[in-house]
């Protein structure tokens, strides 16, 4: 069967119309936060965690920061580097293995952080990190997708791919060694967290994990290990001169923030025959290119997974019972699909189930360049972001991401109304 494509106006109106009710729907979630914060906030399950192990970790990390300022500082790190023992000096070698071996691409990294968290429960970032990397993954996937294609060029669409591969990449490859010292830890029962530094984790991190090994607190280290990922990527990547000049100041980059485009979604359960719609639920990012946005906006995001009621066991539900593909038919199946249309996608209808590709189908493991060993935390400016969160009052993003997909289709439409998904 033929489908006329529409003309230009017509997805122009279809583009405003859904901007205009994007607002409107963002000034009604306004006012409904609003409304329950006033009537609800008793209800919420607020992040608490030992003031006093957080004092006391505060107090260590401005020991660090005057320590790093005198002379010798430098030779007392080399000192240690040389009295490491040969079973340290193995247990070093093979974490730096797995976490290489595990960092392969998109799906690798979000099964191993998975496999963590099963096993360690009590490390929360570990689950967060499977939420955000499996988001990640479908960032990466819709770059190849149904409708980014018509909206980027190929190039663009190549610098955004290594921006957002390097930035999860780069996270895994300071992250995933922690969490392994810590597995290795508890099986040796002692603490091995000395051995941080050994493996160019910063030395924020260092009393963090000594406070947990003594007394485990997982919203302290989960907040901390938020702070340090988004400072491992602020020099690499957001700064980084060629990821500025090619990705971040463009304004098919810009757009994703004014379109709501960064969202980060959480499913709750697993999509069936009876009921292929799940529920979302997730947080929409402003501006990727802030520090202090991105910290505040992961912090809120985990408040979300683990203490707003109803949603870790459902999302958990999800995370365990659905392998993660890069695809967004994994979530809703209903609206994506894996297998593209052999017909011009401007021209099918709107209902049409969109394409998505799996990871593998759409981008080759890209290796990691070698990282630098300088340690990002030189002052106290990311303390001022240890104190507990609570979660979001308003998250559902159901219908909100079912709105976020009309308007791409709407700017695709408008920007090359005729132009084939492989053009």
């Amino acid at each position: 069967m033929e489908f006329s494509s529409p003309p230009r106006w017509q997805y122009a109106l279809r583009l405003l119309r859904y901007a205009v009710n994007s607002a409107c729907a963002a000034m009604r979630n306004l006012w409904t936060s609003m409304h329950r914060q006033a009537r609800s906030i008793r209800y919420l399950h607020a992040m608490e965690w030992n003031r006093a192990a957080a004092r006391r970790t505060e107090e260590r990390l401005y020991r660090i920061i005057a320590e790093r300022s005198r002379p010798y500082a430098e030779e007392a790190r080399a000192h240690e580097r040389q009295s490491l023992t040969s079973g340290e000096l193995k247990l070093l070698a093979y974490t730096r293995r797995a976490a290489a071996t595990a960092n392969r691409n998109n799906v690798t990294r979000a099964a191993a952080y998975l496999s963590v968290y099963n096993q360690h429960p009590e490390l929360h970032w570990a689950l967060l990190a499977h939420i955000v990397s499996r988001n990640g993954g479908w960032s990466l996937t819709d770059l190849q997708g149904e409708w980014l294609p018509h909206i980027m060029s190929p190039a663009e669409r190549l610098w955004s791919f290594r921006m957002l591969e390097r930035s999860n990449a780069l996270i895994f490859h300071d992250a995933f060694p922690q969490l392994l010292l810590y597995d290795a830890s508890r099986r040796e029962g002692r603490s091995l967290f000395h051995l941080l530094p050994h493996l160019g984790i910063s030395g924020f991190m260092v009393p963090f994990w000594e406070s947990f090994w003594v007394q485990p607190d997982s919203p302290l280290l989960t907040t901390a290990l938020i702070i340090n990922e988004q400072n491992v990527i602020e020099r690499s990547v957001v700064q980084h001169e060629q990821f500025c000049e090619q990705v971040i100041v463009k304004w098919d980059f810009r757009l994703h923030g004014w379109l709501q485009m960064n969202q980060v979604v959480i499913p709750l359960g697993v999509p069936a025959v009876q009921k292929p719609t799940v529920p979302l639920v997730g947080l929409t990012l402003e501006d990727f290119s802030n520090l202090d946005e991105r910290i505040a906006f992961g912090r809120k995001l985990y408040a979300l997974l683990f203490y707003a009621p109803g949603i870790h066991g459902r999302a958990l539900s999800f995370m365990r019972g659905v392998p993660h593909t890069g695809s967004r038919a994994d979530y809703w199946p209903q609206a994506f699909t894996t297998h593209p249309s052999t017909q011009d996608h401007m021209k099918l209808p709107v209902t049409h189930w969109a394409y998505s590709p799996r990871l593998a189908d759409a981008w080759p493991d890209e290796p990691l360049p070698p990282v630098g060993a300088s340690d990002w935390f030189v002052d106290e400016r990311m303390l001022k972001h240890l104190h507990p969160t609570r979660p979001p009052l308003h998250a559902d993003m159901t219908l909100p991401h079912d709105r976020l997909w009309k308007e791409t289709a709407s700017l695709a439409g408008f920007i090359h109304p005729s132009r084939t998904q492989h053009s």
